[in-house]
């Protein structure tokens, strides 16, 4: 699949998914975020994803990670994510 890293690196920067891996006390912060590809698929991709969850008050900062299914058209496109 061409340029598969730069699809998900899109689809990835504006997810209301990234919010159930986070402990929804802060939000995420975009420029942390890191994913390795772990599994292709004919129509699937998972990835595991990290990230910096910025916390209001005395928390600061934490550390984030989970696995993400990616599932894709027809065309190589996602069209939709699950946490795992």
């Amino acid at each position: 699949m061409p340029d598969l890293e730069g699809k998900i690196a899109d689809f990835l920067q504006d997810r209301r998914e990234l919010l159930q891996c986070a402990g929804g006390q802060g939000h995420w912060q975009a420029d942390s975020m890191e994913f390795d590809i772990l599994e292709t698929g004919e129509r699937k991709v998972v990835i595991l994803i990290r990230f910096i969850e910025v916390m209001v008050g005395p928390a600061g900062q934490v550390d984030r990670c989970a696995r993400m299914l990616l599932e894709l058209d027809e065309f190589g496109e996602i069209i939709s994510a699950q946490v795992r």
